[in-house]
């Protein structure tokens, strides 16, 4: 069996892999001009760490990642408000249940995993069509790829959903956020700890990961997408906005290089009524991206992987397809 992969994100790597299990042909076809580490941290929740043993990946990550034992909710001031213990789940689960790493180490962790000649780069996928049987890919160096089953990881913006779901929506979550990664281990801060502090407004949190490192991200309200107050905001004036917030908040930030800030406006999917159409094959952010709370789109995209090649391992294609669209669009909705 071949599957053709649009995206080669973390959904796109992780079923490849899956589906490579099963001795299928996989193809990945990348917008990107070549394969390199982007983004900053990212947490991986239980149900991510557990997708990613179903997958055989669950070893390779965990080497790159720091575990978290405990998550502390704070005020501005630093006084804890609420406290999860995550080694009495990882105890529960027999695995980690909590761990964050730099997204660029996920990304070479899934590409180890992967020969690179089925992925080809400079290929932007942006239109699909069905074709009796198949599905037919436009790119936009002209080329057309027609395949029996599309599997489109594209992301939030992917050009597979808004081609065959045009009803499909876009939606503002009403704030913005700035992540980065700090050089240096800040003496005191314990490592197995993630910290996420609020105050009026904003809330910022920091965690660290392997390397001396410390990720951290800082959000806040928003009355528009891409409003200039923040788009243009440079480092001083995040220090600012936070300036009232407890160490080492303060100290992390000032440890910050300025062109390593990323910003982003939140944006979620409303929910779809479905994410198959024919032999195409929504997974990760471009059938359900969620907001970035606890790493769950990561999450949710790792385990669409793990669901969709156990199916596609027992059942015959179609009927794999139809059970995969019962059980992720459920899942999706519940999250």
């Amino acid at each position: 069996m071949r599957a053709v992969i649009i995206g080669a994100g973390i959904a796109g790597l992780a079923v490849a892999k899956g589906l490579r299990l099963l001795g299928w042909e996989t193809e990945i076809y990348e917008q990107a001009s070549e394969l390199k580490p982007l983004g900053a941290g990212l947490s991986l929740s239980a149900n991510a760490l557990r997708a990613l043993r179903t997958l055989g990946l669950y070893e390779a990550v965990v080497a790159e990642a720091q575990p978290i034992h405990r998550l502390d909710l704070l005020d501005d001031k630093g006084q804890v408000l609420q406290s999860t213990d995550f080694q009495r789940f990882s105890q529960n689960y027999g695995h980690l249940s909590m761990a964050v790493l730099h997204r660029g180490d996920l990304h070479k962790a899934l590409l180890s995993e992967l020969p690179r000649s089925i992925i080809r780069t400079e290929m932007e996928c942006v239109d699909a069509r069905q074709v009796g049987d198949n599905i037919a890919l436009s790119f936009a160096n002209g080329e057309i790829v027609e395949s029996e089953l599309v599997l489109a990881c594209d992301g939030i913006h992917s050009a597979v959903r808004r081609a065959l779901f045009p009803q499909s929506r876009e939606h503002f979550a009403r704030y913005a956020c700035w992540r980065a990664i700090a050089p240096g281990f800040l003496q005191g801060m314990d490592p197995a700890r993630l910290t996420e502090s609020w105050g009026a407004g904003k809330r910022i949190g920091l965690a660290a990961i392997p390397g001396e490192r410390v990720y951290w991200f800082a959000c806040c309200g928003a009355d528009q997408r891409d409003d200039p107050r923040l788009a243009r905001a440079d480092l001083a004036e995040v220090q600012a906005m936070f300036s009232g917030f407890h160490e080492p908040v303060p100290e992390v930030l000032d440890r910050t290089a300025e062109d390593s800030l990323i910003w982003t406006d939140i944006l979620d999917l409303d929910p779809m009524p479905s994410f198959t159409r024919g032999r195409a094959v929504l997974l990760g952010d471009a059938a359900h991206a969620v907001t970035p709370d606890l790493g769950q789109g990561a999450g949710l995209a790792m385990e669409d992987a793990a669901v969709l090649a156990a199916l596609f391992g027992r059942l015959p294609a179609d009927r794999a397809i139809r059970e995969y669209d019962k059980r992720r669009l459920s899942r999706a909705h519940r999250v």
